[in-house]
């Protein structure tokens, strides 16, 4: 006990430290600020938010960015906030010190209560389903939306970015489409499923960079970015610094802990999971819960940001807003119950508001609710950083979304799309034309579980003879380029298990595909020699397309300068050198490898192989990998002990007959365990031999 004891005192002395370094970079801040340009009264506006206590990481990171950048010289950015919340994005201009003119979309009252009295020059659109180009009559520099998460996320339904509430991304998309804003901001969880990633990257074109909170500030929040500004070049190495820590953004009190969990719109005190880091009372042996004002620093805003009074009586006499009452609290003192529920335990004066306020103060669980649903500041202020500089905002170009955005017409996979599917040895470079899907998110039915099984038909696609050469395995290529042509039969999927990617860079040559490495893809590279490959990035790259018809391999003057990827020690993450490849021949090139970047310009997550494709709800099936040897029960036994026991049992469920120009052809589907999901079609006479020898049948026991 007396170790104890001891142990919390030099806690406390070190909590003292921290409050007296922090109040030090707080007057060097203050004395080191470079000057904005008299184009904007930076001033001013820091007067009218001059009661706002900042939290501490305005640090040595952000002020190097301003520094680096120098003062800004430009007339002010027209930034319009979709899904707006408590208002992220003008807290990171802020700290940055980006002049703006701000508009925001946001419904929520609390919220809009929120927004109105700490950023009062923002002016406010409302719904962004009524948003249209008059609206905003201003040309619209930046646009930022983090769109509902609710369907997405790992903690819902996963209905999908279909779903009933994620669907509003489709509104997003409309915004883009009709003000054409040199940049935009677009971020959702990290927890999506790959489809559902993907299809977002397939309308805003270009791949998500990935981000944890943890890396800029206490709370671990895991996120996606789409965003064309460019990336910058490096992550600020604070996360191990004391300024980034829990202990920093206490009131008082001890953390027992550096970092805390995921802030959620409610985080249940006494759950197993997503319960937040406890803090010792200073001078007590008492526990408590963290605080909202604390929650605030933690999350970037100033202290008290959220801390506000609704006037009851004058909002309800508002025919727009009504029902008050259920966001704001009758006394000053915590809400006991919520208290539980949401795990609001700290001290009451923390979440009670000034004494000159009017009026009843937000609920406990509303405050909470509306920090856990915000951005982290120091992410935002980081992802934003390079607008900081004036030779990044000369290059801007206007946003151009020429798909369709209507939600009902807008599909991850859309017929007559080229697919990359997973081989024997999952490399993705066994491509199909899509023909027909239905079922699972193509399914406009409400519930998820209550969607019909996924049906995916599509012709296969084999490469041309003269590409065969020096293959040894024509089935399970090393090559995932060249002249492609369409198999007759028709084939049919079950399950996203097996999908890669949708193939961007295919060129049609009359009735064949021409597929080749394309710009910004990352591809493995073949080393016939050693057996081996090595990741690149592409950087250019360009076919001649007068040529492609003679079909001759070597003649497509194919030419790709690419960067060398690097492995790094974290896993499936690899890092683009300044090392140049020039690159002539195509047949070198094995797969496309899907990828995110990871929280810099220069570092990319790759997803290679099949390895976590699996989602929930997947309807498992019987399927069979494509080959073109004779299936002998002894073959497909080999290929089921390959990947484990138990899977042996019958062979056909059925056939199912799909009509193809006039004529039937016999699909039939199977297992190979793990393996890769192809179907493949037979004719009669070999349906009626298997289903003669019942020693032969492969199910799958896949507990997707």
């Amino acid at each position: 006990m007396e170790n104890l004891f001891k142990k919390i005192q030099e806690l406390q002395d070190e909590a003292c430290r921290l409050k007296e370094e922090e109040k030090e970079r707080q007057k060097g801040y203050s004395a080191s600020s470079p000057q904005p340009s008299s184009t904007w009264n930076f001033t001013t506006d820091r007067q009218q938010h001059s009661s706002r206590t900042l939290p501490p990481w305005d640090g040595e990171w952000l002020r190097a960015f301003r520094k680096d950048a120098g003062p800004w010289n430009g007339e002010k950015l027209v930034v319009l906030s979709l899904f707006d919340g408590i208002g992220g994005i003008w807290a990171a201009l802020t700290r940055l010190g980006i002049p703006f003119t701000g508009y925001s979309s946001e419904v929520s009252i609390p919220a809009l209560e929120v927004l109105k009295a700490k950023y009062p020059e923002v002016h406010h659109v409302g719904d962004v389903r009524k948003v249209e180009r008059m609206t905003v009559t201003e040309k619209v520099d930046l646009v930022v939306g983090g769109f509902p998460c609710q369907d997405l996320s790992c903690m819902g339904k996963r209905e999908g970015l279909h779903g009933q509430r994620s669907k509003l991304f489709f509104d997003l998309l409309h915004v883009l489409k009709i003000f054409n804003p040199s940049w935009f901001l677009v971020e959702n969880v990290a927890s999506m499923t790959w489809m559902d990633r993907d299809e977002i990257s397939k309308y805003l074109k270009l791949q998500p960079i990935e981000l944890d909170s943890i890396e800029l500030a206490p709370s671990k929040r895991r996120r996606l970015y789409w965003t064309n500004i460019p990336h910058p070049a490096r992550l600020p190495r604070v996360k191990n610094h004391p300024s980034t820590f829990v202990q920093s953004c206490l009131l008082d009190g001890i953390a027992l802990e550096e970092k805390t969990g995921i802030i959620l719109s409610n985080n249940s005190y006494k759950s197993n999971s997503c319960q937040m880091e406890l803090v010792l009372e200073n001078g007590t042996s008492e526990l408590r819960y963290l605080s909202h004002v604390e929650l605030e620093r933690i999350m970037g805003y100033p202290s008290n940001h959220t801390s506000l009074c609704i006037d009851e009586a004058e909002n309800n006499s508002n025919p727009m807003i009504s029902n008050v009452s259920r966001y704001v609290q009758t006394s000053n003192t915590y809400h006991k119950k919520r208290g539980k529920i949401c795990g609001v335990g700290g001290p009451t004066r923390f979440c009670t508001p000034p004494a000159s306020t009017l009026g009843e103060p937000l609920k406990d669980s509303v405050r909470w609710a509306l920090l856990g649903n915000t951005f982290t500041v120091p992410v935002i202020a980081y992802l934003v950083s390079p607008l900081l500089k004036s030779s990044v905002r000369v290059l801007a170009q206007p946003v151009t979304i020429s798909d369709p955005v209507k939600e009902s017409e807008c599909s991850v996979m859309d017929p007559d799309d080229v697919w990359a599917l997973y081989n024997e040895h999952e490399r993705p470079n066994w491509y199909a034309l899509i023909l027909r899907r239905s079922g699972d998110r193509f399914s406009r039915c409400g519930r998820a579980d209550k969607k019909n099984p996924l049906r995916i038909e599509m012709q296969y696609l084999e490469i041309t003879q003269p590409y065969l050469e020096g293959e040894e395995d024509s089935w399970n290529m090393l090559r995932g380029t060249g002249l492609f042509e369409l198999r007759q039969q028709i084939d049919c999927q079950i399950s996203w298990v097996t999908f890669s990617h949708r193939v961007t860079s295919v060129v049609k040559v009359q009735d064949k595909f021409f597929i080749y490495p394309g710009q910004d893809e990352v591809w493995a590279v073949c080393s016939r020699k050693a057996w081996s490959n090595f990741f690149v990035y592409v950087v250019e790259s360009s076919i001649d397309i007068s040529r492609l018809q003679s079909g001759r391999p070597g003649n497509e003057g194919f030419t790709a300068c690419c960067h060398l990827l690097i492995k790094t020690t974290e896993h499936e993450t690899y890092r683009k050198t300044n090392t140049t490849l020039e690159f002539t021949d195509i047949s070198l090139f094995c797969f496309r490898a899907p990828y995110v970047f990871k929280q810099q310009a220069n570092m990319l997550r790759l997803e290679v192989g099949a390895k976590g494709r699996k989602v929930r709800n997947i309807e498992s099936g019987i399927r069979r990998s494509k080959r073109k040897r004779k299936d002998t029960p002894e073959a497909l036994r080999d290929d089921v002990n390959e990947e484990g026991e138990g899977y042996i049992a019958n062979v056909f469920q059925g056939t199912d007959r799909v009509e193809q120009k006039g004529r039937a052809a016999t699909t039939d589907i199977y297992d190979v365990g793990y393996g890769p999901q192809i179907n493949a079609s037979i004719d009669e006479e070999s349906t009626q031999q298997h289903l003669a020898d019942p020693e032969t049948i492969i199910i799958s026991d896949d507990d997707d």
